[in-house]
């Protein structure tokens, strides 16, 4: 007989240890367990009470043979009732009769007094951390046989369990507290570095793109970007999902050129298990993935010719399947997309959907080459000096006047991302605070070479050179000669010859 209670013992615990390690949902496994203590120990009513930190009372958590109203009538106090002097004594108690025990206060009114049947009801404690955080409570019909003390060292083991899946809860939960808080802060900084004031242009041209990202942000409308490549369209299509209503959902980007048309189509839809050879398992698709959010599709004129009936019926039905799938997925999302390809020329020449064409073009903003922008060129330039100076921890603080002519006067086809990838390079071969023009790329010393009636000799060459570093010198001495002269190891006399022959007046550096 002995050996069959030790091995229904080993059951219950065996199957509590499973639930725990089943699931993640704290009130989920407490259930769990409450209703095993049912099925292996013939319980009538079953609850987990925990203590609330903020107003220091019990309150039942999970009950098992309650009614719902009973579970909000069991709240007590610390040294309250028999759980409330469990949980500040952190010592179990037993009461073999419940109708013989005055302890017992009866809050839940869930017990019909004078059954004529005696009921007996175990309380032990739930310890965390050394201290008591709650209370697990059973009553079941009492027997002659009982033996109380091996049922409590039962009730003690399971006590513990459960207080190892509440510590387990409390990791789980501020894990998911500290991705919440990162995910929260990542999406403001993605705001705000994409939002209109913070983008880089003061030119006519970009003050126009500014008002129309602000006009069409809110809206669901699409929005068809166009503008060479490296003008910026991918910072527009951002600027327009975090400035609209749709800034705290996902913002899922897709290269079109980037994928084989069969890949493609499976990335953007998704696809079904055994849809095609490898697929082993359901995938979902870009446009699930940003439900509620918005898809940018970069250079749109490269999308294949037999996915552009597709990507219509999304886009003007709000509907699509998987591969190899029947049932119809809904898609609330917004389409932002890009090209830098004549779109009417690939409708000419049967490349392109007109009516795709119409679909996208709800919306367009246009972003003008860098060559049509002079005068951001340098306010570029030192935003992305500031930038990679910091990156590679450098004291860079300037860019001469001889390397401003050859930016300024350079014809840009690469637009900003050439840009950036210049002074970036600049960064990296400068060894003092300034950046010269022997920094630069080849492709831009070439533009001093063009400009030339004939081949410089060495004492022009040279002349450059020192009229260069004079000018360096007055502008980091304020246009002081003095000091000027010093930095450059001359005498104030030979400085004051030297700028009168180039030609400087340091006085409106």
């Amino acid at each position: 007989m002995a050996k069959t209670k030790y091995a229904a013992e080993v059951e219950l615990l065996s199957d509590v240890a499973r639930v725990l390690a089943e699931s993640l949902d704290l009130e989920e496994t407490l259930k769990s367990i409450l209703t095993l203590l049912d099925t292996h120990l013939k319980l009538r009513r079953g609850t987990i009470t925990l203590l609330n930190p903020e107003t220091e009372m019990l309150d039942i958590k999970i009950a098992h043979g309650l009614s719902t109203k009973s579970k909000t009538l069991g709240s007590y106090k610390i040294g309250e009732g028999i759980t409330g002097r469990v949980v500040e004594t952190g010592e179990e108690i037993v009461v073999p009769d419940i109708a013989k025990d005055p302890r017992f206060l009866h809050r839940t009114r869930s017990r019909t007094r004078g059954s004529g049947r005696r009921t007996a009801f175990f309380c032990v404690p739930i310890r965390l951390d050394n201290q008591t955080v709650g209370a697990l409570s059973v009553d079941r019909q009492a027997e002659r046989t009982d033996n109380f003390k091996a049922n409590v060292r039962l009730l003690n083991i399971v006590a513990t369990m459960v207080a190892q899946a509440i510590k387990l809860n409390k990791l789980v939960e501020s894990e998911r507290k500290l991705l919440r808080d990162e995910n929260v802060r990542l999406r403001r900084e993605l705001k705000t570095r994409f939002d209109v004031q913070n983008m880089v242009g003061t030119s006519n041209a970009m003050q126009e793109v500014y008002r129309l990202v602000e006009q069409v942000a809110e809206s669901n409308a699409t929005v068809l970007v166009r503008g060479e490549s490296g003008t910026g369209k991918d910072l527009v299509a951002h600027a327009v999902h975090y400035n609209s209503l749709r800034a705290d959902k996902p913002f899922i980007k897709v290269n079109c050129t980037a994928m084989p048309e069969t890949l493609l189509e499976s990335e953007l839809f998704g696809h079904e298990r055994g849809a095609f050879t490898g697929a082993v398992e359901r995938k979902l698709g870009r446009f699930e993935r940003a439900n509620g959010g918005t898809i940018f599709l970069d250079e749109i004129g490269d999308f294949p010719p037999s996915l552009q009936v597709k990507l219509l019926r999304v886009i003007q039905f709000k509907e699509f399947e998987r591969v190899g799938g029947l049932e119809t997925i809904k898609a609330n999302v917004r389409i932002i997309v890009a090209t830098h390809k004549d779109l009417e020329s690939l409708i000419k020449e049967d490349l392109f959907r007109e009516d795709l064409y119409f679909r996208i073009n709800v919306f367009p903003i246009f972003l003008p080459p860098l060559r049509e922008r002079k005068d951001d060129i340098m306010l570029l330039a030192d935003h992305f000096l500031e930038r990679f100076a910091r990156d590679n921890a450098k004291r860079i603080t300037r860019i001469s006047t001889p390397a401003i002519d050859m930016l300024t006067h350079y014809h840009w086809p690469g637009n900003i991302r050439e840009l950036e990838n210049c002074i970036e390079r600049a960064v990296l071969l400068c060894t003092d605070d300034v950046i010269r023009s022997e920094h630069l790329p080849p492709s831009l010393q070439m533009i001093g070479k063009e400009d030339r009636v004939s081949e410089q000799s060495l004492t022009e060459i040279i002349a450059n050179k020192e009229r260069e570093l004079i000018i360096d010198a007055l502008k980091r001495t304020d246009g002081s000669q003095r000091r000027a002269a010093a930095d450059l190891g001359v005498t104030e006399r030979i400085l004051g010859y030297k700028i009168k022959k180039y030609g400087i007046h340091p006085k409106y550096l």
